[in-house]
């Protein structure tokens, strides 16, 4: 058989249209592996009353998520809101489960919601945070966007203080948290968050100072504790993390101390160095040999909820 120009040019399309989407399955594949947090496999569940109050709400992209109420909340008073960002592969529900969050949130009347970020083509959610993590597709979902959404979607549905509106994120959900901040917002009141990291260039962020506990284990074999790339493209270690918010902050003077926050690893497991900042706050947690998904519990909520509740908006 004999084959014209045009036939060779549209083999050679062919051709490379099949390279591409092997190779697009494949560095799919391998961020599953290297973003390897099992959050659907927790068996934890979030303990929250029978009949507690909660609202459907349609964000956009065609995402729907579920704002749960504390157990006193009524229209004419206002309530903090903790929104809480899944990792890669996660969703609200097991993020919801893993953390202990929701139901930490719920006894301390704070509105909670955990959104859930979109599918790539593993069927694996994500939020697009920074060019390392998570949008391994390139889809250029704007999640910032989807966060301001979803603020406005609360605030038209239940009486929110916006002066304690607060952000917690793992892994790729602190990724996103940091993302949002980058962002220049205003709403946000605190930012807690677990194994998460930053865009190492600085140009990207443009944060105004705010209250930030970032959180990582020592052993973390995915996101890691020393910094690292995922497809060559680097994502700050713990520290370079720290030291942006202490700029952003003007912090310095950290001190030492140890903290006892998850009831199932046993002594003082934290390392914290809690810093001086000319606006905002800073606190860093380390965990001992911590891995990147450590088992939470109810203590290590608490602990969480405690930190973000004694600050408000910058």
């Amino acid at each position: 058989m004999k084959f014209g120009i045009s036939d060779l040019r549209f083999l050679r399309r062919s051709r490379n249209a099949l390279i591409g989407v092997v190779i697009g399955g494949v560095l799919v594949s391998m961020a599953a592996v290297i973003a390897r947090v099992p959050d659907t496999e927790f068996q934890q569940n979030a303990r929250i009353p029978e009949g507690a109050q909660s609202i459907s709400l349609t964000i956009s992209d065609g995402r729907d998520a579920e704002l749960f109420l504390p157990l006193d909340y009524r229209k004419d008073s206002s309530v903090p809101l903790l929104i809480d960002l899944h990792g890669y592969t996660g969703s609200g529900k097991s993020q919801a489960a893993y953390t202990f969050l929701q139901e930490a949130a719920y006894g301390r009347g704070m509105a909670y919601i955990a959104p859930d970020g979109l599918e790539d083509t593993l069927g694996s959610q994500y939020w697009n945070a920074t060019t390392s993590c998570c949008d391994f597709n390139r889809s250029g979902v704007d999640d910032v966007k989807f966060i301001e959404n979803l603020i406005e979607k609360v605030k038209g549905s239940a009486n929110i203080d916006p002066s304690r509106i607060y952000l917690f994120g793992h892994s790729n959900g602190h990724f996103m948290s940091y993302a949002f901040l980058c962002s220049g917002t205003k709403d946000i009141a605190a930012v807690a968050g677990l194994a998460g990291a930053m865009d190492p260039n600085i140009a990207t962020c443009r944060a105004k100072s705010s209250n930030i506990l970032h959180i990582h284990g020592e052993a973390d074999g995915t996101i890691l504790y020393s910094g690292g790339a995922l497809f060559g493209n680097r994502y700050t270690s713990a520290i370079e993390t720290v030291n942006r918010w202490a700029f952003i902050n003007g912090c310095d003077n950290p001190k030492q101390s140890s903290l006892d926050a998850i009831n199932a690893i046993e002594g003082e497991e934290m390392l914290v160095n809690s810093y001086s900042c000319n606006s905002g706050s800073l606190d860093f947690w380390t965990i001992k040999a911590g891995i990147h998904t450590p088992t939470l519990d109810i203590a290590f909520a608490n602990k969480v909820i405690d930190w973000l509740m004694a600050h408000q908006k910058v």
